[in-house]
């Protein structure tokens, strides 16, 4: 019997929920973010910033708010694989202190990650 293909989305959303498990909440959501956020977003317990919005507002925001400032940034997504929807904003700009900024809605929960540029020597 034959398995049926995995579509590339699946991989890609599969993978991007594996590379934030692995590098943890708290390497990720305390980058510091030198950016507004959506109104009513707040730090949970385990230091996560939980938007008050949803997905696509929380995204559609945080567009806005890059070209406001001037931030070059890549967008991809929002894309969704098994319960799990994906947005990622990849920081084009060098003097951002965050590499990339992550919006991740699972479980009725809107979630916003800072991934911190690793540091120059």
């Amino acid at each position: 019997m034959l398995d049926p293909p995995v579509h590339p989305t699946w991989l890609r959303a599969l993978r991007a929920c594996i590379v934030c498990a692995v590098l943890g909440p708290a390497g990720i959501s305390h980058a510091d973010p030198d950016l507004r956020l959506p109104r009513g977003t707040r730090t949970d317990a385990q230091g996560q910033r939980i938007s008050g919005r949803g997905i696509r507002e929380t995204s559609d925001f945080l567009a806005r708010e890059l070209a406001r400032r001037g931030i070059s940034v890549e967008q991809v997504g929002p894309y969704g694989a098994r319960g799990v929807v994906l947005t990622r904003f990849l920081s084009q700009t060098a003097s951002t202190s965050w590499l990339a900024v992550h919006v991740l809605q699972s479980g009725g929960k809107t979630m916003i990650f800072f991934v911190p540029r690793a540091k120059s020597s």
